[in-house]
């Protein structure tokens, strides 16, 4: 049997246009899923969040705090009413160090259970309007802290990004 070798200028069966278009479609959705990639956080809807210049990046999310206008949250869980806290004078705010607290000792038993230390206290990222009060912002970052989430990381928007 004789073998049929081909000549220069034979038409193929393989397109490399088509090739082509498939190899760019591909880069361009990896390009696309790498950019948006940095966002750990999705912003509450009724929140401007501060703009920052900070390049920064929180490692791990365990807990997400949002205060807004009307209320103060914990994982999307209404807590305590943002005015309530305003008109308070003592800076832990007890609602809040309630839930705090007990999503504080779910985290150090979760930790415990995959057999990792609990060193450095619980990570928490608080979202916050650029326009809410600063005795708000305050007392919510002392009730934090005296909670056990001593990692606290703000949710900002990039500079860039608005």
């Amino acid at each position: 049997m004789a073998r049929k070798s081909r000549q220069y200028g034979e038409p193929s069966d393989l397109s490399l246009t088509s090739m082509m278009d498939v190899m760019t479609i591909i880069l361009v959705f990896l390009i696309k899923q790498v950019d948006t990639e940095g966002q750990l956080v999705t912003a509450a809807e009724n929140l401007v969040l501060p703009v920052s210049t900070s390049t920064k990046v929180p490692k791990e999310v365990s807990l997400g705090l949002i205060v807004d206008h009307n209320w103060v949250l914990v994982d999307g869980q209404q807590v305590v009413e943002t005015s309530v806290v305003s008109e308070q004078d003592s800076l832990m705010v007890a609602a809040l160090d309630a839930v705090l607290r007990e999503k504080r000792e779910n985290e150090k038993a979760a930790l415990l259970a995959k057999g990792e230390s609990d060193e450095g206290g619980g990570n928490i990222i608080v979202q916050l309007d650029k326009n809410t009060a600063y005795d708000i912002m305050f007392k919510v970052m002392a009730t934090c802290g005296a909670s056990g989430f001593t990692n606290v990381a703000f949710a900002v928007t990039m500079k860039g990004e608005e």
